[in-house]
């Protein structure tokens, strides 16, 4: 239980930064908007990340999932900081 614990406390939190930074740069609102949309989405990101793990097998399950969407969204967050 306590590998699983880890694994979805830490993606959780890297997964939804990095969610919310490729969220940010398509939201058109005035930046104090963007951060409180990102503060709530941001939560409810790291909560469905955490329920995400849990339910998987084991924590290896767990962290190959949730490192192919950190790949993805990293991926991503890296053409956005290049291009712009």
């Amino acid at each position: 239980m306590w590998p699983k614990s880890f694994a979805a406390f830490f993606f959780g939190i890297i997964l939804s930064i990095s969610l919310m930074l490729n969220l940010n740069h398509f939201l058109p609102l005035a930046v104090d908007v963007r951060l409180l949309v990102g503060l709530v989405s941001g939560f409810c990101l790291w909560v469905a990340v955490m329920i995400y793990c849990y339910s998987r097998n084991s924590a290896k399950a767990a962290v190959w999932g949730c490192s192919k969407t950190l790949l993805a969204s990293g991926a991503v967050n890296v053409y956005f900081f290049v291009a712009g």
